[in-house]
């Protein structure tokens, strides 16, 4: 049996927990640590609801630990085989490091891309004991797994475009969205530069550009930059071969039409998107903190979303006289699921199932066991192969599969 500390026992980190449990089927002990305390009694409820209805032994803990004490950090850590870290962006930087000290396999689901680039210096430093598995969710994660299955089609690469959106199903404000994720994360990577390839070279673009539209079955979306959602694809493509000096590459976030200029109008135009800020002479300082308190004072949260995937690939497949300009396609629509015994949000089910596949992965030895692992190292038929593939697949049959159905 492996332990697992999971960091962070917020709207994800407790889905974590529970998918663990009840799909490792006793193959986990799993420890949630929280600052915050009706976070731990919420995921107690939960795990205790879970219990009766799996036929294996559930080891769970719940631990109260304040995240930004790193010396309680580092003692949590001890005598575990694996930490998720499932932390707001601005306490995870610090973690891998303990962790790889500890010898502890360090997974996480951040999509800022400074925190990445440190568990990258870790590995090229020489040393990494551990595995190092960051931005495994679904966007960055999954996503990625999906993109790389198009890029493979192709030879030469013209376009990839990776779009990822966890929207409202029944959206009525002006802004047409509603917080299914943490409002520091979708803040942070509205306002971050984003990496993306235009023209065979890494540029770094402002969020919120790059704005298109398109539907699926009579819904109208709309997609634009943002931060952290590609991941290390790009380096993975170039390593292949696979980009020429026309190749773009870009991860844009999808939402309902009209909220990225909303969204512009508050962080842009209203000066919201900077970290620091000087304080009024009436003593308020307006600042992306401040936004990210706009959202959660005034945007209600749901329960009833609705995950949109879609990745396209334009290029040339096949090589010589054989080859041809193609586009391949990939979709997913994933809505809010029933399983043991409450609705999963599809933002939590997805953005779980991700890193948990991660971790199930590494514990039977089908990951590398050490150093920096990219989530395009798994291919999408490996990653369906696990059980926590169903939360993509096949969401309304993932039930029968963990109660052995």
């Amino acid at each position: 049996m492996k332990n697992v500390l999971v960091l962070g026992g917020g709207k994800v980190g407790k889905s974590v927990a529970e998918l663990l449990l009840a799909c490792g089927k006793g193959a986990y002990r799993v420890t949630v640590a929280d600052r915050e305390d009706s976070n731990l009694r919420e995921t107690e409820t939960i795990i205790a609801g879970m219990r009766p209805q799996v036929g294996f032994p559930v080891e769970f803990a719940t631990k109260k630990l304040d995240a930004s004490d790193k010396s309680a950090v580092r003692e949590a850590l001890k005598g575990q085989h694996y930490v998720v870290c499932m932390l707001p962006y601005h306490l995870v930087a610090g973690i891998a490091e303990m962790a790889n000290e500890l010898g502890v396999h360090y997974f996480d689901v951040t999509e800022d891309v400074r925190t990445t680039d440190g568990v990258k210096a870790l590995d090229a430093s020489g040393k990494a004991r551990v595995a190092l598995m960051p931005q495994c969710g679904l966007a960055p994660g999954y996503i990625a797994i999906a993109a790389h299955e198009v890029a493979r089609r192709f030879s030469r690469l013209h376009d990839l475009t990776l779009r990822v959106g966890a929207l409202p199903q029944y959206p009525t404000n002006s802004l047409r969205y509603n917080v299914t994720w943490s409002a520091a994360g979708v803040v942070n990577e509205y306002c971050e530069p984003c990496n993306v390839m235009l023209d065979g070279h890494m540029v770094k673009v402002p969020a919120l550009d790059g704005l298109e539209r398109f539907s699926f079955e009579g819904v109208e979306y709309e997609a634009f930059y943002t931060s952290g959602g590609i991941g290390s694809l790009v380096e993975t493509l170039q390593a292949e071969g696979r980009t020429i000096p026309r190749t773009n590459i870009a991860y844009k976030t999808i939402r309902y039409p009209g909220h990225c200029q909303l969204m512009k109008f508050l962080l842009q135009e209203l000066r919201l998107e900077h970290n620091e800020a000087p304080v009024t002479p009436a003593g308020r300082v307006f600042n992306r903190a401040m936004a990210i308190d706009l959202l959660e004072y005034a945007v209600p949260r749901t329960i009833q979303d609705v995950v949109v995937i879609f990745a396209n690939g334009i290029g040339m497949a096949g090589e010589g006289p054989l080859a041809r300009w193609e586009q391949v396609n990939f979709h997913r629509s994933i809505r809010a699921t029933r399983l043991l015994g409450r609705t999963w949000p599809a933002i939590e089910l997805t953005t779980a199932a991700g890193v948990c596949a991660m971790v199930d992965l590494h514990r039977l030895g089908k990951l590398r066991q050490s150093g920096f692992i990219k989530q395009e190292e798994v291919s999408l038929a490996t990653f369906n192969q696990t059980i926590f593939g169903m939360a993509y697949e096949a969401p309304e049959k993932l039930e029968a599969a963990v109660l052995g159905g």
